[in-house]
């Protein structure tokens, strides 16, 4: 079936980096994207319009500061239009081949596009990582992360900041830690199209909590750690054997990394140094917000620190 593609789009010099991202993102000849801006008609309005809202105010005619509500709310919608169209012509010249359609949506910016999300069941979304100001905002850095987080779909986050050019390699970063989200982050990878060149490096963390680890620092407290907790450990060193196989099969040149320290930390700096275009992870589904504080995200952590695109790949819902 033919790769969805759900764009959130501001018009934001981010968001413009988010769709030029799109052509080192391994993206298939054809594919079906979907163009949404989301109209804030709740935001605060421009100063101009401040003024005007004053003036409707203190003139005690409820009509007309509802007619001046209306005609704030018919503007932001029309903004939101351009931006798609915009954004429309931009993908049509990336990708003569896809089919591009353009829809607005009103509301609060990352619940719309979670909700969007679930009702067309795109395989990727993507934003940028930062929108507007605060006075013509549609999507925001925060948005951004929390469509990554919340959302149900593989999400993929741009930083505006990096631009490389279109001739050069492409690196891609994959974290694996032998869990079935991980797979996902591989398998992500593995689908998609990549031209002659790509890189790709496999990080893999231990980050000093098996019994082997442990008994360097502390041998009386690594006793008393259960073989079991060596399964983690095994099983990431089977995925990146697994991984590294299977990536250089369909032509990618992958090289493995294992290195010890906090995940989150020693993906952002790896990717850095080697100048990556995107990291890929995999995503977990909390159960509740209660359980996403409590366990805390490396992939919200790389959103909001890595220099690069963050692409949170999670298995397709039905």
């Amino acid at each position: 079936m033919m790769m969805k593609i759900l764009l959130g789009y501001d018009g934001s010099e981010s968001a413009d980096a988010a769709l030029r991202d799109l052509k080192r993102a391994g993206l298939p000849d054809e594919a079906e994207a979907l163009i949404v801006s989301v109209a804030d008609v709740m935001m605060t309005p421009a100063t101009s319009n401040y003024e005007i809202a004053e003036q409707a105010l203190t003139s005690r005619r409820v009509t007309a500061s509802l007619m001046l509500a209306q005609k704030e709310t018919a503007r932001i919608v029309s903004e939101a239009k351009a931006f798609t169209r915009k954004a429309s012509e931009l993908v049509r010249s990336y990708f003569p081949d896809w089919h591009v359609r353009e829809e607005v949506l009103t509301g609060q910016p990352s619940h719309e596009l979670i909700s969007k999300a679930d009702e067309w069941k795109p395989d990727l979304v993507v934003v940028g990582s930062h929108g507007h100001s605060l006075a013509g905002r549609l999507i925001l850095g925060s948005v951004s992360k929390k469509i990554m987080t919340d959302s149900h779909h593989s999400v993929r986050v741009t930083r505006g900041a990096l631009e490389k050019n279109e001739f050069d390699p492409i690196k891609i970063v994959i974290g694996v830690d032998g869990s079935a989200e991980a797979e996902h982050a591989v398998r992500a990878v593995g689908r998609r199209i990549w031209p002659d060149g790509t890189e790709v490096r496999i990080v893999a963390v231990d980050d000093g909590t098996s019994p082997a680890r442990v008994s360097q620092i502390l041998p009386k407290a690594a006793a008393t750690i259960s073989d079991e907790n060596e399964e983690p450990a095994l099983a990431a060193r089977k995925m990146v054997d697994w991984a590294e196989n299977e990536l250089s099969v369909i032509g990618l040149n992958v090289s493995v990394v294992i290195e010890q320290g906090d995940p989150q930390r020693v993906l952002i700096n790896h990717a850095q140094k080697w100048d990556a275009d995107a990291i890929f992870v995999g995503g977990r589904r909390f159960s509740s917000a209660f359980e996403r504080f409590r366990l805390g995200s490396v992939a919200t952590a790389l959103v909001t620190k890595a220099h690069c695109s963050v692409e949170v790949a999670r298995h397709p819902m039905s």
